[in-house]
């Protein structure tokens, strides 16, 4: 059986356990990353930031994955994710909402691209960036919205971390890296100019998209679920 054959088949008795379901469980969230460290670790500080504000039975219940894949690898893998997990079959709605991140890197616009399409098409919320997702860490300091090879991204975090007052070497498997920014930079501004950004390339397709993220949506359906618990 080919590729295509069986994650058609895996996501056709994924929808048929989905016919059973009464209830759902819109705190227990999947982010599933390219990186096997530096995406886990920012998300694991961003969602440990937002609990600590929630409380006790409203928590966010996030099952981080860094599997190491990229694109269209990565997102096919997210069938095998939930078909592994020993509660699946116990659980009403394993996940209220599932995130698939990933970079564009030097990969092939198409490979991109129909990575974000298999995304959409399964129901999952990609969380992308054009080149890598330290243009996002990038944006926590300065609106940048000019092409800029990701191999400069780390000199230039470096030197916004430097002006605002940290000595820093930037380095992929740092854990406390959300926090560091948050404290030296500012999520919100980031999220605007993410935001607006985006935006600003409606009308080209993700891999012509540079420079570019939209890991800013995580934060909007953060926030629209907290809105839902008020």
């Amino acid at each position: 059986m080919g590729k295509d054959n069986l994650f058609n088949k895996r996501r056709e008795e994924r929808e048929k356990r989905r016919e059973n379901i009464l209830h759902q469980r819109p705190s227990n969230w999947l982010i599933v990353c390219e990186g096997a460290q530096t995406e886990p670790n920012y998300f694991k500080g961003a969602v440990n930031a937002i609990n600590k504000n929630i409380e006790e039975k409203n928590k966010l219940k996030v099952k981080i994955v860094g599997m190491g894949k990229n694109t269209i690898s990565l997102v096919r893998s997210v069938e095998d994710i939930q078909n592994d997990i020993d509660e699946y079959q116990k659980a009403i709605v394993p996940y209220g909402k599932i995130f698939v991140v990933f970079d564009k890197d030097s990969f092939r616009d198409e490979t991109f691209n129909m990575a974000i399409k298999m995304c959409y098409d399964n129901g999952y919320i990609p969380l992308w960036s054009n080149q890598a997702i330290e243009y996002w860490f990038l944006l926590h300091f300065n609106y940048i919205d000019n092409k800029m090879d990701r191999t400069m991204y780390k000199e230039k975090i470096n030197q916004y971390f430097s002006d605002s007052g940290l000595k820093y070497k930037y380095h992929k498997n740092d854990k406390d890296i959300y926090d560091k920014l948050c404290a030296y930079g500012s999520l919100e501004e980031a999220i605007k100019r993410a935001k607006r950004i985006h935006l600003n390339h409606m009308n080209d397709t993700p891999s012509k998209s540079e420079s570019c993220t939209t890991v800013y949506r995580f934060f909007e359906e953060v926030d629209e679920r907290l809105e839902e618990l008020k």
